[in-house]
C-alpha cells in the first residue's frame, strides 16, 4: 500500500512539471552584465579578455584591464558580429553562463 501512494505521488509531481523546449533561452546577455561580470574579475583575466578582443580585431586599445569606451564597443561589436550571432542563440546554459561564456567568448576554440 505505501508502495502504491510512493508511485502515484511520482505519477502526479511528473504531471505537475512544465516541459521547456530545447533550445530554451533566457534574455539576451546585455553589456551592462558584462561590463558588471568584467569589473569582477582579477586584472589578470580583465587583461586577457581586452588581449583576446583585440587579437580578434575588435578592441584598439591599450591591455589596462580598466572598462572603458574602448572595451565597452569591442564587446559591442563581438556580440553584434556573425560569429557571435550564430552561436549564441543556440546556447541553453544558465543566463550567468551565458553572460560569462560572452565575456570569454574569444578565449574558447568552442566558437570558431
Amino acid at each position: 500500500m505505501k508502495r502504491r501512494g510512493f508511485f502515484t505521488a511520482a505519477a502526479i509531481g511528473a504531471a505537475s512539471l512544465s516541459v521547456s523546449p530545447l533550445c530554451a533561452q533566457s534574455a539576451e546577455v546585455t553589456i551592462a552584465e558584462v561590463r558588471a561580470l568584467f569589473q569582477s574579475r582579477d586584472l589578470g583575466a580583465r587583461r586577457m579578455v581586452q588581449d583576446s578582443l583585440k587579437h580578434e580585431g575588435y578592441y584598439k586599445g591599450a591591455i589596462d584591464g580598466a572598462w572603458g569606451p574602448g572595451t565597452e564597443a569591442a564587446f559591442r561589436a563581438l556580440m553584434d558580429s556573425d560569429r557571435y550571432q550564430r552561436h549564441a542563440p543556440t546556447w541553453t546554459f544558465a543566463h550567468e553562463v551565458q553572460v560569462s561564456e560572452t565575456m570569454f567568448f574569444l578565449t574558447s576554440d568552442a566558437y570558431m
